[in-house]
């Protein structure tokens, strides 16, 4: 019977009754190429294509060692380092120098991918390539910095003593519980439920002194303000409901229940002067006995005088209400009659006398 080969690590199988004289120096082959199979560090140069590994009988080889140094260029993902299809563990490091990740299986079967600068233990069933190290059985320490590429998926307990950093997204879908910051804290520390539960508590219960909340430019479209003081500068405010006591509020003085309020700047003028409303002199085109109509949306003052008579009079109506009249008597002319009223917007306003106009202004 001849001598033949094992399968996996090519060791020559010496035949009863043969190699008479040699065997001492095909067994010092042989533990050779079995010290090669367990401490066995083999560097090989890639060259931008797919590397096969040499697999010789009974002589040293390549896929024989138990270390693999990938090195030079892929050329590009997908590059694959082929071994035989036998049972035998690697240890594989790519430390190819274009940044592509190599694969490392046989001619058939499953695969497995190593990425650049990476260290992986695999197997060979016989049939297919394999992750040596999937999980860990017991307790598992890292030393040094710990990178996860892919998903990272915990089913026990993670204690993390330094700072953990991630770059992505981290989904926390079991829960999770954490310190719960100071309330005010505006910084970007994680808020719990505690922390959003006291911010809404505080924040549909009472936002304190606005001038304390530094609350500028605030826009309310509903609800009830009560005690609003301060200079409120740039606060607009829409369908709100007893808004009371609102003083200072650019020249807006006690708005109380104020519905779609005025008195806040950049809104609708207040008329009277208070938001620069002036005197204007409209006696060419005034005239007793006829009815004006405040136009505004404010309510304007009028003032209007009389000619000289020694029966001067003038008579003032609002909406038909007689709210201001002069009338005197005297022998000669010395007298002026006068008067002077507050039209709200949208109000007719009427003056009489039995003299012409001496003067007419109106404020608006």
């Amino acid at each position: 019977m001849a001598s033949s080969y094992s399968n996996s690590l090519k060791i020559q199988l010496m035949a009863n009754g043969e190699d008479s004289g040699t065997w001492g120096t095909i067994t010092n082959t042989n533990w050779n190429l079995m010290e090669q199979a367990v401490t066995g560090v083999d560097t090989i140069v890639m060259a931008n294509a797919n590397y096969t590994l040499t697999n010789l009988n009974g002589v040293s080889d390549e896929a024989r060692n138990m270390v693999i140094i990938a090195t030079g260029t892929t050329g590009g993902a997908g590059k694959q380092i082929i071994a035989p299809l036998v049972q035998k563990f690697y240890i594989v490091y790519n430390n190819t120098s274009d940044g592509y990740s190599v694969n490392i299986g046989a001619s058939s079967g499953a695969v497995i991918t190593i990425p650049n600068g990476v260290t992986a233990q695999v197997y060979c069933d016989g049939s297919n390539f394999y992750s040596a190290q999937t999980g860990s059985a017991g307790n598992f320490l890292v030393n040094g910095n710990l990178s996860v590429t892919g998903s990272q998926v915990d089913v026990g307990n993670m204690s993390v003593g330094g700072t953990l950093t991630s770059t992505g997204a981290a989904a926390l879908n079991g829960g999770g519980t954490s310190t719960t910051p100071t309330t005010g804290d505006n910084t970007t520390n994680i808020a719990t439920t505690a922390f959003v539960t006291t911010a809404v508590t505080n924040a549909t219960g009472s936002l304190g002194t606005m001038s304390t909340q530094n609350a500028n430019n605030v826009a309310i479209t509903g609800g009830t303000i009560n005690g609003v003081t301060g200079t409120a500068s740039g606060l607009s405010v829409g369908t709100a409901t007893n808004a009371t006591n609102a003083t200072n509020a650019t020249n807006a003085t006690n708005a109380t229940t104020a519905n779609n309020a005025l008195a806040f700047k950049g809104q609708t003028k207040l008329g009277l002067g208070i938001t620069g409303e002036t005197w204007n002199n409209v006696s060419g085109s005034r005239g007793f006995g006829t009815t004006y109509t405040n136009s505004y949306s404010y309510p304007i003052a009028v003032g209007a005088s009389s000619t000289c008579s020694s029966g001067s009079q003038i008579y003032a109506y609002v909406n038909g209400v007689l709210v201001s009249f002069f009338q005197w008597q005297f022998n000669g002319c010395g007298s002026y009659g006068g008067a002077f009223i507050i039209v709200p917007a949208g109000a007719t306003y009427l003056l009489t006398s039995g003299q012409g106009v001496y003067n007419w202004a109106e404020l608006y």
